[in-house]
């Protein structure tokens, strides 16, 4: 897995910190937009998080009972309304999971500070994909959870609502929400001890309360509880689009390929269908005719095999003679230009007369000696012209046949 780089403003400059895949520190840094892109020699390829001023963002829970997402969005801001200090229309809503009382949690920040916030990234060489504030990053599975971050205190409680307040004001904060709840208090020693008053106020008013020293930074204790569920403000009209990698364009690239492939192969067999399909009809058109033009008195013939076989077939063996000849002799007659008009077949003497059709008496003579070149006897009976056609009779046997 990649690493994780986390951001944030330090009045005109820019705090950050980097965690590997296993959620250690590698470095941390603090200075310019420029100092930043000087740090990396080439460009940062992990996720890189943004952390929003605390003050800026709202964190806060509407009861909203359908579960359609259209309709959560249309419905957030007339939720919350009375808890907003500015006009519903100049405020983004970022919609986060439900709560443990399946209340949908809420951030809500000023469009323009989010536009901004944006603005100001633009400069560093590195696409933010996450944005979230930092209370949102505190966990509060159990009881409520604050970190002492320098002169500022970030609270969350155990229902997703949560704030950034001064350290002076911590005392204050606390008592406006939610009481009766364990208060889990973590920071550096120096920080720790900065907060030592309103934390004896705390202790003195009956509050349950733990504390967790640590030798980091606010900072980099709210990063360690990222766990990428948190409310993402880069939704709906900030949402960034996912950065594709050379792979996966790669492999995409070979995906629309197969998927074209696959198409074409299918229009082919589509294709050989029709082809094959359209062919077997001429076919079927042709012995129908055929049949008909040497039997016109049969109707409604529907197995036209049987029927050949038993107008043509006195015993197996004449039969047999009959169709080898006429499948051989009869083969080639559309190449050949001819068109058959009647058959006969001489059982006695093994002769297949064919009547045939064509444009010019070169046709028949082609045919004939086609025919020969395969092995039968073929010889041409009698030519008539007549108004532009050749009419013409050809006599095929087998060789070796009454002779």
């Amino acid at each position: 897995m990649a690493d994780t780089l986390f951001l944030k403003f330090r009045g005109d400059d820019f705090e950050w910190l980097i965690f590997d895949s296993s959620g250690r520190k590698k470095t941390e840094g603090f200075g310019s937009a420029s100092q930043f892109n000087e740090r990396f020699e080439e460009k940062f390829d992990g996720r890189a998080v943004f952390v929003a001023p605390g003050e800026e963002v709202l964190l806060t829970i509407a009861n909203i009972p359908s579960k359609q997402y259209r309709q959560i969005v249309q419905a957030v801001p007339y939720a919350i309304e009375e808890q907003l200090a500015m006009d519903v229309e100049e405020c983004f809503f970022s919609l986060g999971s439900r709560n443990i009382n399946d209340q949908v949690q809420v951030a809500v920040v000023e469009r323009s500070r989010i536009r901004g916030w944006l603005d100001r990234l633009e400069a560093l060489d590195v696409e933010i994909s996450f944005m979230t504030s930092e209370a949102n990053l505190l966990s509060c599975d159990s009881g409520i959870s604050v970190v002492i971050d320098d002169d500022r205190a970030h609270i969350r409680w155990p229902d997703g609502t949560g704030m950034t307040t001064s350290r002076a004001g911590l005392t204050l904060a606390l008592s406006a929400g939610p009481r009766d709840l364990p208060i889990n208090v973590s920071g550096s020693e120096l920080d720790i001890d900065a907060a030592r008053m309103q934390l004896s106020e705390l202790e003195a008013s009956g509050e349950a309360l733990s504390q967790r020293l640590v030798n980091e930074s606010g900072f980099h204790l709210l990063c360690c509880e990222f766990s990428g569920t948190e409310n993402n403000l880069l939704q709906g009209e900030f949402k960034v689009e996912a950065a594709v990698s050379n792979a996966q364009v790669v492999w995409r690239s070979v995906a629309v390929l197969a998927v074209m492939a696959v198409a074409v192969h299918v229009s082919a067999l589509a294709a050989q269908v029709w082809y094959f399909d359209r062919k077997a009809s001429e076919y079927k058109a042709e012995a129908d005719a055929l049949y008909a033009s040497v039997f016109p008195k049969d109707r409604n013939v529907r197995d036209l095999r049987r029927r050949w076989k038993a107008h043509l077939g006195r015993s197996d063996s004449s039969t047999n003679e009959f169709i080898s000849l006429f499948a051989v002799s009869s083969r080639g007659l559309s190449e050949a230009g001819l068109t058959l008009s009647n058959v006969n077949f001489n059982e006695s003497r093994g002769d297949l007369i064919l009547q045939v059709i064509g444009e010019r008496s070169e046709k028949l003579v082609d045919f004939t000696q086609q025919l020969t070149s395969k092995g039968l006897e073929a010889e041409i009976g009698t030519i008539n012209q007549d108004a532009g056609t050749v009419r013409g009779s050809i006599k095929i046997r087998s060789r070796g046949v009454g002779s």
